[in-house]
């Protein structure tokens, strides 16, 4: 073969190549570009709809857990108040005991002890009530 030979087949098999491949991808396209743009836009939209979808469902549950920890929250603040306070009743008493324990026993009147005690409760008490 002479070399314009083959340059000229080379040409002709690449024209005859490329309308195959031409004609082959137009037979097995599933869609044409219009239907396809379509078909990507509407995939589109209906990602967009989840995303809001999954967004408000996500803010649904916050909003109930944040319900949930402060109501929680709340009861064991009164729990612990409640528990502060009678603490404080049973120190208080504690430190009547002591000084009644301390007339008893001749060791002077218990007076000076018992409102050394009930000043620090009282002093006590005042901080766990203002926190």
């Amino acid at each position: 073969m002479t070399a314009p030979k083959k340059g000229k087949d080379l040409l002709v098999g690449a024209v005859v190549g490329t309308v195959l491949g031409a004609v082959t991808a137009l037979l097995f396209a599933p869609k044409s570009g219009r239907e396809l743009r379509s078909d990507i836009a509407e995939g589109a939209q209906q990602v967009g709809d989840k995303t809001q979808q999954l967004a408000a469902d996500v803010a649904e549950k916050s909003k109930q857990i944040v319900s949930v920890v402060s109501e929680k929250t709340q009861s064991a603040a009164g729990t612990i108040s409640r528990g502060t306070s009678e603490l404080a009743v049973k120190a208080k008493q504690a430190a009547a005991q002591v000084g009644q324990a301390f007339k008893k026993n001749g060791q002077g009147d218990g007076a000076e002890e018992v409102a050394a005690a009930q000043a620090s409760v009282a002093a006590t008490t005042a901080e766990a009530e203002e926190h």
